[in-house]
């Protein structure tokens, strides 16, 4: 059976910071009286498998797919273990922990069961005013942070950056980060659900802190200078292809169309996925919106986009380590 264009429903994650945007803003089917931080739009991580919505696999889990027709889904003959991306939006209405993911000679070297994690934020949404945590001030080292934590002063040592919809952020494995409240974002990661706590803002009920391990996957001489990025927002003339980032694990582009324009894409030959970020368009025969995943297999060698009399950002993002 050839594999179509695949609409991805997404596994739904608590989180003690979570809010209700994922249902107001973005659609999302949540449960009653419950903190739904994350939906996991398209995921091959045993911790929470995304399925199939609608077609002749409604239901499936994606990774079952990825093993019954490896070729026709991302153009190799022998499955990976796990589709190495994972795509994620989130909904932060309170301050996330400062923490850190590893890189993947962390996790081999200590025995951890899971990969490292690079990422990289869209900001759909947020605040007037909102920051994120983004790495460490220039010239601060691990002794200077060891001494900040035993002060219970760690943000005093990491560098803000105001954040605005349409911001884009390159986060690297070792990067301290944290997501700030009134932040709504889609992200794109490694497959991995490794993360280290730093520090969690002395709240109450405590959760668990990863000092030793945060202080050992922290990269204190970054080999890229961090700093945010962001789209512009005008309508484009002509559709426009942005390259967000390329790097190790996956490629990010945004495309962005104004109203009544349509864009043919090839893709890399290994299956792209295609996130609503803003607006709502064609793609072929489906209704991309806003919070929409989408998965185009690599049997399918181009697609189509088209605005109507609205305009649209997608981000388009692949996996560079199944080439």
């Amino acid at each position: 059976m050839a594999i179509p264009i695949l609409r991805l429903l997404p596994h739904l994650t608590r989180r003690p910071w979570g809010g209700n945007r994922l249902d107001c803003q973005l659609r999302k089917a949540l449960p009653t009286g419950q903190k739904i931080g994350e939906s996991w739009e398209l995921s091959d991580h045993p911790d929470g498998p995304s399925r199939i919505d609608g077609g002749p696999f409604h239901g499936q889990p994606f990774g079952d797919l990825l093993h019954q027709y490896p070729q026709d889904m991302v153009g190799i003959a022998r499955p990976p273990t796990k589709y190495p991306l994972l795509v994620k939006y989130i909904d932060a209405a309170e301050d996330l922990s400062i923490q850190v993911h590893p890189d993947d000679r962390y996790t081999r070297e200590k025995g951890i069961d899971d990969r490292g994690k690079t990422e990289c934020w869209y900001i759909l949404d947020c605040l007037r005013g909102t920051e994120v945590i983004y790495g460490l001030k220039e010239g601060i080292t691990r002794r200077d942070l060891e001494n900040a934590l035993a002060s219970k002063s760690v943000p005093d040592v990491l560098q803000r950056f105001a954040i605005h919809p349409g911001t884009f952020l390159f986060v690297p494995a070792g990067t301290v980060h944290a997501v700030l409240g009134g932040t709504l974002l889609c992200e794109i990661q490694q497959s991995s659900n490794v993360t280290f706590r730093l520090w969690d803002w002395d709240r109450k009920p405590e959760r668990e802190i990863h000092a030793r391990q945060s202080l050992e996957a922290i990269d204190y001489n970054p080999r890229l200078r961090l700093s945010p990025f962001r789209l512009d927002e005008a309508p484009p003339d002509v559709p426009r292809l942005t390259n967000l980032t390329s790097n190790p694990f996956f490629t990010t582009q945004a495309i962005q169309m104004g109203p009544g324009q349509k864009m043919r894409r090839t893709q890399p030959g290994t299956g792209v996925i295609l996130n609503g970020v803003e607006g709502e368009c064609r793609l072929d025969s489906h209704l991309l919106q806003r919070g929409d995943t989408y998965f185009v297999p690599a049997c399918i060698s181009s697609f189509v986009l088209e605005t109507d009399d609205k305009s649209a950002t997608v981000l388009a993002s692949s996996s560079n380590e199944l080439r």
